[in-house]
């Protein structure tokens, strides 16, 4: 288990959990409260700069060498974040598109 590859491929894994739950967090804030979309940007911003700062700091108690931990880290934070980016434009624009109709209806 000492493989440089399987801690890159751990770290990777994490930062793809990571990256879902920041999707999942900001898909939220989308639908309920949009108004405050850009402060749930900042807290994402944080929780992935603090799991690069834990696997910095953490590597020298991993079997694993630190430059492979991060890229796994980069890798698994930064890939997924093209799907998931992709898959709240959708929902913005549903959402967005749902109000027009709405306020359509409403104005006759």
């Amino acid at each position: 288990m000492e493989n440089d590859i399987v801690g890159a491929l751990a770290a990777f894994a994490v930062g793809i959990i990571i990256s879902f739950g920041n999707y999942r967090l900001s898909e939220f804030f989308l639908k309920k409260h949009p108004d405050r979309f850009s402060a749930v940007s900042v807290i994402r911003q944080l929780i992935q700069v603090l799991y690069i700062v834990l696997i910095f700091f953490s590597s020298g108690r991993l079997p694993w060498d630190r430059t492979y931990l991060l890229v796994g880290a980069a890798l698994g934070i930064t890939l997924p974040m093209f799907f998931f980016t992709y898959k709240l434009l959708k929902t913005n624009k549903e959402s967005t598109s749902e109000s027009e109709k709405k306020e359509d209806n409403e104005n006759g």
